[in-house]
């Protein structure tokens, strides 16, 4: 099993991962109303189980998901098909950071730690690249990372366990100051049975200043770092920063 493949978690991830996804979405769309009214057409970035992208679907944009697990896409797939215009979301699987667009979108949204699974800094500078290819001109770029604050208070040593009617999931943390490294097993329900699946997956701290330093380097306009999918200013006990920045017209 490969790292980051989320393939022991697909089945669950939702049930467990406790995002405020009815937040993410409305602060997504507030964003994009205010900096960019016109917009239409967003691509999700490690868009993992498809709940942001097809809440912004339904917020009426047209969206596209890119995901490198696929039995995360598989969940988006299952999602997509009972929501009326479902059909319209188009999910791509393609292993970050490299990602190839039929043509270029008016924003760029990339949700919950995706940047902090690219473990080798020259793999976030790519990732910046490709997010300023395929950005319209004046075009928005909505990501977040974790702060050393959550990592270093929250899950240097975090241990628990959820139990749900069919799946049990065990989750362990361990932080080294630069990576966090986590494991993880399921027990899944089968019959009378129960059957384990292991993954080890691996996030890398990233400081403010070289998320500043990369929109710089690749010419967006940053226009605002908040609270967790809010306005209110970060502060010493903010678990994630997000981010708002605009494509500068310099070509």
């Amino acid at each position: 099993m490969s790292m980051n493949d989320f393939a022991a978690i697909a089945r669950c991830y939702d049930r467990f991962v406790g995002a405020d996804y009815e937040k993410i979405i409305a602060f997504i769309d507030h964003a994009l109303k205010k900096h960019f009214p016109d917009a239409s057409l967003l691509c999700d970035v490690g868009c993992g189980s498809g709940t942001v992208t097809l809440g912004l679907l339904k917020k009426g944009y047209d969206v596209i998901g890119i995901d490198g697990s696929i039995d995360m896409l598989a969940e988006a797939q299952n999602k997509k098909s009972g929501i009326p215009g479902g059909e319209k979301a188009l999910f791509l699987c393609q292993q970050l950071p490299d990602f190839e667009l039929y043509g270029t979108v008016d924003a760029m949204v990339s949700t919950l730690d995706t940047l902090n699974y690219l473990t080798d800094p020259s793999d976030l500078d790519r990732l910046f690249y490709w997010f300023r290819n395929y950005l319209n001109p004046g075009g928005i770029l909505i990501f977040d990372v974790n702060t050393l604050y959550k990592y270093q208070t929250l899950l240097q040593h975090y241990c628990a366990s959820y139990d749900d009617e069919d799946v049990f999931l065990s989750w362990s943390s361990q932080f080294d100051g630069q990576l966090c490294c986590h494991q993880l097993t399921a027990f899944y329900k089968t019959g009378a049975l129960y059957r384990r699946c292991d993954e080890e997956q691996l996030q890398r701290y990233y400081p403010l200043e070289k998320i500043v330093a990369l929109l710089k380097k690749y010419d967006f306009e940053l226009l605002g770092i908040g609270d967790d999918y809010s306005e209110d200013a970060p502060c010493a006990e903010t678990q994630r920063l997000t981010f708002t920045a605009r494509k500068k017209d310099v070509e």
